[in-house]
């Protein structure tokens, strides 16, 4: 477990923030490949490092030509090429934070990394009473273990909440109150882009979509919507998710009104896309081929979402 190598993928456009972020971690990441995303046409400031990888629009520019258009700019979400590069790295698993989480888990990414290496257990059989088991049930071979593929991390100080929810809240005064569990086969779950860790064998599955609206009409649902199509291609492939430790802590919330503005166009159609995407049949046995299988059956019509399943195809076909 101690020989485990990760990348650490991080979005940024705040030369201060970043260098606040690496000083941090910088014990925790010494021996590890930290990838950093600046969200800006070129490098606005220079980050030295062995370790250290720093591109911007200009190299995704560079590689990828006439498809450098797949990676959005203006957002978050430009991290998928983070996820690009780091799936070439000679790595063990991947993690993917933002530029305002700190450590307070010790052994952060070892933690991650025992998470992806044992199995994803979960209930398999449910009794048809409550006490006593009738017959049939199994005396102990009654759970279901998967190899894991994605292990989502949580989070202390600020949760990762949606405007409406981040506004009611601060009437209510509610707590979130963190849980380590197997997301069960077919579930989904909010997963988050702020504390994510995978294996490299899922990339093809972790595209963060076209969002930012500059160029297209939703934004903050990258992550998100994400997790729907990446948790569908597990659950079809028998691989496991994870939801739990270790956590970071947020350290910053975004503007409320500004995320309003951003998530409005998505709140409508985040509330049925799961069903969508939980109707598709896939029918492949790679991550790649079952990706670009269901880009193909995507079921939205309209000019966004055909830019997007045209992305995601060309996303597939880089691995």
């Amino acid at each position: 477990m101690q020989n485990l190598k990760a990348a650490i993928v991080v979005p940024t456009i705040r030369e201060d923030n970043i260098r606040a972020f690496l000083s941090a971690w910088n014990q925790e990441f010494s021996q590890h490949t930290v990838i950093i995303v600046e969200d800006n046409p070129g490098p606005s400031f220079k980050i030295s490092g062995q370790n250290v990888r720093h591109y911007s629009w200009a190299d995704i520019d560079s590689e990828l030509g006439k498809d450098a258009w797949i990676i959005p700019r203006r957002t978050d979400c430009v991290r998928s090429y983070g996820y690009y590069k780091a799936s070439r790295e000679d790595v063990d698993f991947i993690v993917t934070l933002d530029d305002d989480c700190y450590p307070c888990s010790p052994d952060f990414l070892q933690e991650h990394g025992r998470k992806l290496s044992s199995p994803a257990v979960s209930p398999a059989w449910v009794p048809t009473g409550i006490g006593v088991a009738p017959r049939g049930m199994p005396y102990f071979s009654d759970r279901r273990e998967i190899p894991c593929a994605i292990n989502h991390g949580l989070w202390t100080e600020i949760p990762d909440f949606d405007a409406m929810t981040q506004l009611v809240n601060g009437r209510l005064k509610q707590t979130f109150e963190r849980c380590d569990q197997v997301i069960p086969v077919g579930s989904y779950f909010p997963m988050c882009g702020m504390n994510l860790a995978f294996r490299p064998q899922v990339v093809p599955a972790m595209y963060f979509l076209l969002m930012g609206q500059k160029d297209w009409p939703f934004d903050r649902f990258g992550d998100i919507w994400c997790g729907l199509i990446s948790k569908k291609i597990c659950d079809h492939l028998n691989l496991g998710v994870k939801s739990g430790a270790p956590a970071v802590q947020h350290l910053r919330a975004s503007n409320v009104w500004t995320n309003l503005r951003k998530e409005q166009p998505g709140y409508e159609i985040n509330e049925t896309l799961w069903k969508e995407i939980d109707s598709i049949i896939l029918t492949h046995d790679t991550v790649k081929d079952c990706y670009a299988e269901l880009a193909t059956k995507f079921p939205l019509k309209g000019p966004y979402w055909s830019r997007l399943t045209e992305a995601m195809q060309i996303w597939a076909n880089l691995f």
